[in-house]
This record gives structure tokens, sequence and C-alpha cells, in this order.
């Protein structure tokens, strides 16, 4: 659906948001409101935008198991999954983005209760059932030093902090259902807190068939947490996860496909296996499934009413497989090959800290911080099949065979902060030391004759000098600083800094795929690998917040200075191309977002964003020629986005419609392939209960999304890099089409 300037001009400000909302009232909570400045500055040194437990209730969608549902609701967020269930699609990125920017190398945006704990490729990208957080915290352009961790912060982090065991026994039980065979459980139990010691557990199981195409999805979750609180001076929390997700992957359009969708939105893979060689286009080729365990620690000793000693240890196990198709780029079919990427990883590390407050004015926090965290990221176990006539897969080899060490990242941190007067700041340093795990590659050679076990080729296999590399270390500085002014007690102003960091990971297994070509020019992986460096990001906000009768106003003005940014590009030095750390990029833009109750049965919310984020130079190509990058708007990001939810309260009916609107985005970084806008528009109704078969709270909810059909395309595959002088395709996945869901929530 195409809109003219002037409709979109007034859809901007009237209908606009995302996904479908439930009865709880909107609640967004930014913690940087004038009460923090008079002196809550354990909220304002957060310097974040917390979405609280009605907040999550709200805007979470019918899947409720993605962050990002929420936070979507935020200025200048990007997030729009391909189907009804909200899974991000595909494996190996986060498809977020966050005022322009996305997520580098295998690091996750998540954190759960402070630890980073998410990471790329693999699974657990929906680890946590959102009926066990209590609220999320947005951190956009400003990360304080004790949340500025996980192997990237680029694009900013998104922490869950879990809704630990209640005092009080209590359960909760919740049943969906809908479009496309949606069904999903949800079961907690509270014991209720007994002697020192209170215990939850919960489990929730989820399917749904794609929206589009063969293929489902399932995942079955559990939660069991532990709280430990014998006196006023000792906590100890505990909380572990284990996650199953198994589902096939949705088909990937290719830009002539994007914008013919009303002949292609619903195309996917065939759904009878293949009668001729070489045909890898079949559902069951593209499919994911993994296993993941999380255990997350928090230990607090108070010895003084003015000393804190904080430990958090984490640790995750990743397993599972990531099968897809690859088809030749120059259409040769006999090249076509199934993959399967197996992945067998894990992480582990801890977050600690001593607290101590001299007085309101001066808090002192010091801290240490230690990760360890195994590849892929990049690739280490990637199969070739080929197709035969039957149809069946046959083993051809590897794509990718390596043993890669871990990538070990350590930092110290100190931060002071205080409040003096109607003045609020918290200024840290991170020293940080990044170690990027030795690569060594066994991939050349291999065949059809080689072992399909992992261990077996490795011991087995050549070690490939050209295409491994040692360790490499990088070592980086990491400032912030928040200040915070009460101009009076209903209005507040503030600026922050701090600087972000990233690291793309595609040089290895671009070399791989490319080694005759770089073998050919005597050119080692090494001597790329040396000229590597970190991506580093300077971000600064300048807001005003005022908050007038019930309602709140938020406007917001960002610039984000980038450096060290990966292109592929040619090196003229060797004659090749490759991924290189070479381009500068620069980023601002300006939110808005008010909310709040207009009257006693109406509130809302409104958030309004302008992006632009564009490398600042142009690349080389070849020896004698450059493509055009500087000042284009770097691929996926909206420069326009718009969100607004209304809801209206009846007596035990709620009314909830909601819409958002995201302008036209870029496949590309020359800005040849041109996505058209889209605006969806949802809507919830929902009535409640105060007792029903024995709850003391009851909720029943009838939800319809995208409830004018629109055809759109939600992900762009596209990294940063990609252009289209270097033969890198980017490809397209249509969003979700109508939906309608059920659900009841009972509360004991």
């Amino acid at each position: 659906m195409k809109l003219s300037p002037l409709v979109i001009s007034i859809a901007a400000c009237a209908v606009l948001a995302a996904s479908p909302l439930s009865i709880e009232r909107i609640v967004v909570s930014d913690t940087v409101d004038y009460n923090d400045l008079l002196g809550a500055e354990s909220n304002l040194s957060k310097g974040s935008q917390t979405f609280g437990a009605k907040s999550i209730a709200t805007l979470s969608t019918q899947a409720n198991m993605n962050p990002y549902s929420v936070i979507a609701y935020s200025p200048s967020v990007n997030f729009t999954p391909v189907d009804q269930a909200g899974s991000n699609e595909p494996s190996y990125h986060d498809p977020i983005r966050i005022r322009g920017k996305s997520q580098s190398g295998p690091g996750g945006v998540f954190m759960i209760d402070g630890m980073p704990i998410s990471s790329n490729p693999g699974g657990g990208k929906q680890l946590m059932d959102m009926e066990n957080v209590s609220s999320i915290d947005l951190f956009k352009g400003y990360l304080p030093s004790d949340k500025n961790l996980g192997f990237s912060s680029l694009i900013g982090k998104v922490d869950m902090n879990v809704l630990g065991a209640k005092s009080k026994s209590a359960a909760e039980v919740s049943q969906s259902f809908g479009s496309d065979n949606f069904q999903r459980t949800f079961v907690r139990f509270d014991s209720g807190k007994v002697g020192d010691i209170a215990v939850f557990g919960s489990f929730s199981q989820l399917t749904n068939d794609k929206t589009k195409g063969e293929g489902d999805l399932k995942r079955l979750n559990g939660t069991v947490g532990l709280t430990y609180t014998p006196n006023s001076t000792f906590k100890a929390k505990l909380t572990a996860i284990r996650n199953a997700d198994d589902h096939h992957n949705y088909y990937n359009l290719s830009y002539a496909e994007a914008n013919d969708l009303g002949k292609y939105f619903s195309k996917d893979y065939a759904t009878t296996k293949p009668t001729t060689a070489n045909n890898v286009n079949y559902y069951d080729f593209n499919k994911q499934k993994f296993y993941t365990t999380a255990v997350l620690g928090e230990f607090e000793y108070k010895p003084t009413s003015s000393d804190v000693i904080t430990i958090k240890p984490y640790y995750k196990k990743d397993k599972g497989e990531y099968w897809y198709s690859s088809v030749s780029s120059d259409g040769n079919a006999s090249k076509n090959r199934v993959i399967n990427w197996k992945i067998d990883h894990d992480l582990f590390g801890a977050v600690t800290s001593y607290d101590h407050t001299f007085s309101e004015a001066l808090k002192t926090s010091i801290g240490y911080w230690y990760h360890k965290q195994l590849p892929p990221g990049p690739p280490a176990d990637q199969e070739k099949y080929t197709v035969n006539s039957s149809g069946n897969l046959v083993f051809n080899g590897y794509a990718v065979l390596a043993d890669n060490d871990y990538h070990i990242l350590q930092a110290p941190f100190a931060q002071l902060s205080g409040t003096i007067d109607r003045l609020t700041y918290t200024a840290g340093l991170q020293y940080q030391t990044f170690k990027l795990g030795s690569l060594h590659s066994y991939t050349n050679g291999t065949g059809a004759s080689t072992s399909s076990n992992y261990d077996t080729a490795i011991a087995n296999g050549t070690l490939d000098t050209y295409s491994s590399v040692d360790a490499k270390t990088f070592h980086t500085f990491i400032p912030s600083l928040y200040v915070g002014y009460a101009i009076s007690p209903s209005t507040s102003a503030y600026i922050d800094y701090s600087r972000t960091y990233g690291f793309d990971v595609n040089l290895f297994p671009t070399y791989v795929s490319n080694r005759a070509n770089f073998v050919s020019k005597n050119v080692t992986l090494q001597q790329l690998w040396d000229k590597l460096d970190l991506e580093l990001s300077d971000n600064i906000d300048l807001g005003f917040k005022s908050t007038i009768g019930s309602i709140t106003l938020n406007p917001n003005l960002f610039v984000s200075y980038v450096q060290n940014k990966q292109a592929n590009v040619y090196d003229p030095q060797y004659g090749v191309s490759y991924p290189a750390n070479i381009g500068d990029a620069f980023g601002y833009g300006a939110e808005f977002s008010a909310y709040g109750p207009i009257n006693e049965n109406l509130e809302f919310l409104l958030a309004l964003s302008y992006n632009q984020y564009q490398f600042t130079q142009n690349f080389q190509s070849g020896t004698s020629t450059t493509v055009n990058t500087d000042g284009k708007q770097l691929p996926d990001a909206p420069e326009y986005m718009a969100k607004v939810a209304l809801s209206y309260h009846l007596g035990d009916w709620t009314l909830t419609p909601s819409g958002r609107y995201t302008s036209s985005r870029w496949g590309d970084v020359q800005n040849t392939q041109k996505i058209d806008a889209f605006t969806l528009v949802d809507f919830d109704v929902a009535y409640r209960m105060t007792q029903f078969m024995g709850s003391h709270d009851a909720l029943f909810r009838l939800t319809a999304t995208n409830l004018t059909n629109e055809k759109y395309i939600a992900t762009i595959n596209a990294a940063d890099n990609y252009l289209a002088a270097t033969g890198v395709t980017t490809t397209y996945q249509t969003g979700e089409p109508f939906g309608l869901f059920g659900s009841i929530n009972l509360k004991f």
C-alpha cells in the first residue's frame, strides 16, 4: 500500500504502531524523569528507557517470547518479525536495528539481569518467556560501564530483568490459539517464601504453522528460579533455563521478487522433494533445531549500609543445526549445495562489582568483567550436501572445517555517580581487552571421502596454513558520561556520551570460500587478519523531558561517529577484495515520544523518529573503479518511523487499536534497491473478570494483527558492507499476513 506524503504525515500522528496489544494499561517509564533527578539516582544512572510489567503485558505479542516486540514501540527501534509468532529469522543474526545500526559479529543484543548471555549464530534467541520478565531496560546510544558488555554493544543493549520467585505462593496459567494453528500454553507456579528460600518454575509450549508455505515452528521452554535471603545483608538468586527451538525457515526473495509482492508475497520453498539433481529448493532443506541451556546467578552482600559487593556468574550452552540452501550466484545448478551448519558452543563469564556510598553527591563503583565465548562466529563446521535425482542429500565434504579457539573479553571498570542539588551525574570508564581466538582451517582438500564426523575429519585433515591465523588482541578505553538537570519539578534536561564497540567475523568465511583467488596472488589470511580493527562508535544524546498534567513529552537529538566500520572493498596492495575495517560512518537523528492518560478512560503512546546513518566515503572496488557510498543510507535503515497505541477502557472492557508506519528502506549501501514503505494496523479487544474458575484475575483477549492484510517486506538480509559491485546479494523476507488470535490468562 503506497501512501502520499500528506497521508503519511497524518498517519504518523494518528494511528501507527506494530504488534498486538492486551488489556493491561500502557505504562512506559523513562528512567530520566524528574523524580529520578530529585533523588532516585539508582534508576537515573541507567540512562535507559524502562518498560515495566504493564508495558510488557500491553506491548508483547501473543507469542510472549521476544523482548524486541516490546521495545519496538520505542522511537528509532526497527523490529518487524516475519510471522505472528515473533520469531527471529534467520538464525545467524538479530533482525533488529536501533537508530539505523545493526548488531555486528557473534554478539547478541539482549542481556538477562545485566549479564551478556546472548550470542549469534545459534539458538536461544527466544530464551525468556515474557511472563517471567519484570521489566526491560532499553539502552540506545548511552551505555554505562556496567552494561557495556558482550561480544558487541554497537547498537545498544536490551536488558531483561527476571521476575524472581514471589514471596507469596501463586500460580498463573494461560492458553492462546489462533491463525495458522497457533497454540501457546504457559504455566508458572511460585512456592512463596518457605524459610529463607522461595522457588518458581514455569513451562511453555508454542506451536505454529508457517504463515506461508510448508513447515512449522515448535518451541519448548522451561525455567526454574530460586531466591535465598537468610538475612538483610546477603541475597542469592539463581535462574536456570532450558530452551528448545525447532522450526523451518522462510524463503528469501530476490529484489525483483520483493518489488512484485502482489505475485510473490506468499512465495516459499517447494513442498515436494525435488526430482532433478542439484535442485535445492525444498522446504525440509531449510530448517534449524537448537537446544540451549543457560544458568545465571546473582550474589549480593552488604557488609555495611554503605557497601555492596555483587557477583553475577553466567553460563550458556548452545547446540544444534542450521540447514539452508546455497544457490550458485552464476546460475550454474551443478554448484548448488545444501549446507548443514553444525553449532556446538558455549560461553561463560562473570560481572563483579564493589559499590560504596560516600554521600548522595558521591557514589563509587569498581568492577571487573570476564567473558569467554567459543565460536561459531566465525563458523567451524559447515557440511556440504548435493541433491541427487531422487531428492536425497549426499554428503559432499565441508564448506568450512576449522578448529577455532575461544574469544576472551575482560575489562576492569569504574563509575562515579551522585546527585548535587538539581544535578545528577554518572561517569564511567572501562579498559577492555578483546582477544579473538586463533583459527585453524582444514577446509581445503575436503571432499565426499572426508569423514562427516567433525572430530575424525579434524584428526585426519591437513592444516591449511594459508587460511589459518593466530589470536589477535585489541586494547580499548571505553568511557561514558551522563548528566541530568532538573529545571523544575516537572521538567528536566540531559546530555550523555558513551563509546560502544563491535567486530564482524566475515573475513574468515570469505577467505575460505574464495581461497583459490587469494592463494593465486600469494595472499594469506594472516596478512589480512593483521589489518583488522575493532569497530567503535562514539554516541551523544541531548534530551528534554517534561510532564504536562498527566502527559509526558520527551524529545531527543542524537549523533554517532563510527570508525573502523567493515566494508567489503578492493585492496590495491594485494589486488583482492575482502571485508576490511576501513570505513567511517555518521549517524544522526531526532526522536519524540509522548505517553500517558488523556482522561480516566483513554490513554496513549506515541513514538516518532527520524534517522540518518551512512558511510562518509566511497570505496574502491577495483584497480581503477569505486562504488558510490558517500552519504548513502545504510541497508534496512528507515529514515522515518511512527508508532501509536490507544487504549480505551469501558468498565471491564478495553479496546486497543495500534499501528506502525515504516518509511522506505534500501537493500544495498549504494541505494539502488529500494523497498516501499508500509503501515501495519492491529486491533485488540480484552475483557477482565475478578473471579473465574477459582482465579482472582482472569483476562480474555481477542487480537487481529495486520488488519488490512498489508503486503510488505519485514526483514532485509543485508550487512552494512554489502556492495553490489562485489557480487554479494541481498535477500528479502515478507512479513506476517492478517492473523486472528484469542487467549485466556488466569492468575491464582
